[in-house]
């Protein structure tokens, strides 16, 4: 494997979850100040705690581990599970960058409707055009492209496992999501769901 390579490797997963997190940051605060309230907040439901506490986890455990990744850490944790060639470890992270671009592309698409967590009340609008003509969660499905290339970027115990509790949050979150908007937009959601898969 070339230094460049190696180099690669070694920083480049740290630097997609530092890009994902900070617009993400970026964006809650946008869309917050779009709407003149908070974009953000899970319920108070024991699956939205589950949900909150499971994204928060695995979002922070991510970030320690491909920091010590980064910085040549030699703990157990970064071991890697499989002996993955550079070539499969270099498409897991094409894939972690290409799911950041869905979510990010995803993201566009709904504008000040965007939310983090279920909110309290329900957008004005069902968005159903462009990529949402093709996923009901595109942004879900984004982050969840960028979670498993990381995962395969970073073959190791401690990143396959946020990788997993960030999966188990998301499902968590979409069927709560899916809730709120079959009570808000009732028949026009139904016809929705009925004609576009709920992931790809």
């Amino acid at each position: 494997m070339s230094a460049a390579v190696e180099d690669v490797l070694r920083f480049g997963p740290a630097i997609v979850l530092a890009v994902a997190v900070a617009w993400l940051v970026l964006a809650t605060r946008r869309t917050s100040r779009e709407i003149g309230g908070r974009a953000h907040g899970f319920g108070r439901s024991l699956r939205q705690r589950l949900a909150r506490v499971l994204f928060g986890a695995s979002i922070a455990g991510a970030a320690l581990a491909l920091g010590l990744h980064a910085a040549g850490s030699t703990s157990r944790l970064f071991e890697p599970l499989a002996g993955e060639a550079s070539a499969v470890r270099l498409a897991g992270l094409a894939l972690a960058v290409g799911g950041q671009v869905l979510t990010l592309a995803a993201r566009g698409s709904m504008g000040r409707r965007w939310r983090v967590g279920v909110p309290e009340k329900a957008p004005d609008h069902l968005v159903t055009t462009g990529l949402f003509g093709l996923s009901r969660n595109p942004v879900f499905l984004g982050m969840l492209a960028m979670a498993a290339g990381l995962a395969v970027a970073v073959p190791c115990l401690a990143v396959v496992a946020c990788a997993l509790a960030f999966w188990i949050a998301c499902e968590v979150q979409v069927r709560d999501e899916e809730r709120l908007l079959e009570r808000s937009f009732g028949p026009a959601y139904a016809a929705y769901r009925s004609a576009v898969r709920r992931w790809i």
